[in-house]
């Protein structure tokens, strides 16, 4: 009578059967796992992120400092607003991936903390689930072994552990979905600052590019005059005197020199349309002759320009990669 009363007793205490583990408990700490390892992954990748960010930028300043080197002011009047765009862009990269990691860091950082804090409530949850279990065991064990005086002490020790573990978990019950809440929250967070940050950075960027190209629009210009008829000729400010001279030392197509010398003949492999006036019309597979002439400055042109005369006796210039050169040995082909 006495072990069957016992027995009623345990079974109040523990369950009809015997089972102490909390499946709603267990769910949450898994689900709180899972989440902490995407925070971890969370952060590797985004430290990788900012690193990438790094050498791109560190590259795009290489590439920017060298272009702004290609010319100077005396050869065009917007090298200086160049720099300045280029100076005012590495600031705002700058300070954009300054910003970023700052806030993002900061919000990784807050949410590590409280994984550590809620991590340590949950070991406490251990260790009272833990004596808990081997109390109950010991009272099992005393039960069995009809220890009375022993079974009565170690009872009261099961009562008080039984309330501390089921305070333990009602907190966790409610605080863990709430955690979880929270941290899909900041998550969200997360995302809106990326965005954020990265629109306002591309807004700056955005606006640099398109003053710059604003200014050099409007740089372009001149008319020139030749023999009394008014033609406009689009170049840049800078280099208008070059083009002029240019013009005025070509002959028009269909105009016939004879103070050059012929350098070399040349295939055509790709149509050409001229642009302005001094430049050759080519059609595909005819022969050219790369031309020179007499007066050194007749012969000032454009890097990747040659001067040549057609068969008809056309003379102008055309960009060099649309000829190939004939050696002796092929022009007869």
């Amino acid at each position: 009578m006495a072990k069957s009363l016992l027995r009623s007793v345990t079974d109040q205490i523990m369950g009809s059967n015997n089972k102490t583990t909390d499946i709603q408990i267990i769910q949450a700490i898994r689900r709180f796992d899972d989440e902490h390892e995407i925070l971890c992954r969370f952060k590797r990748e985004f430290d990788k992120y900012i690193q990438a960010k790094l050498l791109f930028n560190n590259a795009s300043n290489r590439f920017f400092d060298f272009i702004s080197s290609l010319n100077d002011s005396s050869t065009w009047p917007q090298q200086q607003s160049l720099v300045e765009t280029y100076n005012h862009m590495n600031q705002t990269s700058t300070e954009h991936i300054q910003q970023l990691n700052e806030q993002i860091t900061l919000s990784i950082n807050t949410s590590t903390n409280s994984f550590k804090a809620m991590q340590t409530r949950i070991d406490g949850q251990n260790r009272v689930q833990h004596e808990y279990d081997k109390t109950r065991r010991n009272y099992q064990a005393s039960i069995k072994r009809d220890e009375q005086a022993k079974v009565d002490r170690i009872k009261n020790e099961l009562d008080q552990l039984k309330s501390a573990l089921n305070l333990v978990n009602n907190e966790l019950r409610d605080d863990l979905p709430k955690f979880h809440r929270d941290l899909q929250k900041q998550f969200i967070d997360n995302i809106k600052d990326i965005f954020r940050m990265h629109g306002k950075y591309y807004k700056k960027t955005y606006k640099s590019f398109s003053n710059f190209n604003k200014n050099t629009n409007d740089d372009l210009s001149t008319s020139v005059n030749t023999n009394g008829n008014d033609s406009k000729l689009e170049t840049r400010s800078s280099i208008t005197d070059y083009n002029t001279r240019r013009l005025y030392s070509i002959p028009l197509s269909g105009s016939k020199r004879t103070d050059y010398k012929v350098l070399h003949r040349a295939r055509v492999i790709h149509d050409y349309k001229a642009e302005n006036e001094d430049e050759l019309n080519l059609i595909k597979d005819e022969l050219i002759a790369v031309i020179s002439f007499d007066n050194k400055e007749d012969n000032i042109r454009d890097k990747g320009w040659e001067f040549a005369e057609k068969s008809d006796g056309t003379i102008g210039i055309f960009p060099v990669n649309f000829a190939t050169r004939l050696y002796y040995n092929e022009e007869g082909e």
